[in-house]
């Protein structure tokens, strides 16, 4: 129960930021894109694949590697809910111990290392999964 209730603190806690994001990204998609979708009988499933996909794929890689990201580092709620208790201690939690309860600062500096390493590679892979798009600028 205790890692249902992390879950659900964590999705209420991000659902905002991520709200805001999907909807600047669908208000910046020109209008006139779905005036050309109506005219040519596009359904509303073919418009959402064909003009508001492809106008919010940026935000979805975004999105996916701040929530990567966040899931590898989460530290405050299960901390602060539980203190690690009850199997709710995540990697970050278990680092914190290390270093200040059982006094292995070496040991907790090798994990966050470790940490950082495989943020930037999960980060390196989802940028490759979803990669910039180029703007002309001429």
């Amino acid at each position: 129960m205790a890692n249902w209730s992390l879950a659900a603190t964590s999705v209420w806690r991000y659902t905002g930021l991520n709200f805001v994001l999907f909807l600047g990204a669908i208000q910046s998609i020109p209008s006139e894109l779905y005036e050309a979708a109506d005219i040519d009988g596009a359904s509303k499933w073919q418009q959402f694949w064909s003009i508001i996909f492809p106008g919010i794929r940026r935000v979805v890689g975004l999105s996916m590697i701040l929530a990567v990201a966040g899931c590898l580092s989460a530290f405050e709620t299960p901390f602060i809910m539980t203190g690690g208790a009850n199997g709710t201690a995540t990697f970050v939690v278990k680092t914190i111990q290390e270093a200040f309860v059982y006094g292995h600062v070496g040991l907790a500096s090798a994990m966050a290392v470790v940490l950082l390493v495989i943020v930037l590679l999960v980060t390196w892979v989802q940028r490759k999964l979803f990669p910039d798009e180029k703007v002309d600028l001429v």
